[in-house]
């Protein structure tokens, strides 16, 4: 998946579109195995994390967060899960600089959306 999806182009798309893309993206993604799922996390956030400027990656974590954030506290704590183990397969660097991003970008969410993700955080 990752080969003919650029998540960085995905990034800089307008906001509509770049969420019409993600939302598309994460039904397909939970319609795959898990291991699929983390692997191809995986891959999105490698190239996320070391090639994406920090406003392009910001774009992709506020859209991914809000997506995430319309699914219900079973599903939502599933794609934590997931994206937990994928952050835990990247390079130190990188997960430094994904957990860095991606609390800048929750503490900026609105307050609804940042206690419905971070409530089903562990």
């Amino acid at each position: 998946m990752s080969q003919q999806f650029n998540p960085i182009e995905v990034a800089r798309l307008p906001y509509t579109k770049r969420n019409e893309i993600l939302n598309s993206t994460l039904q397909f993604l939970l319609s795959l195995d898990e291991n699929t799922i983390v692997k191809t996390l995986t891959d999105v956030l490698t190239v996320l994390a070391s090639k994406a400027t920090d406003e392009e990656y910001k774009n992709w974590c506020d859209s991914m967060l809000r997506l995430v954030s319309m699914h219900d506290d079973k599903v939502i704590k599933a794609i934590v899960a997931l994206r937990m183990k994928a952050v835990s397969n990247l390079p130190k660097n990188l997960a430094e600089r994904d957990s860095k991003i991606l609390n800048e970008v929750l503490s900026n969410l609105d307050p609804s959306v940042r206690e419905k993700i971070v409530k089903n955080i562990k």
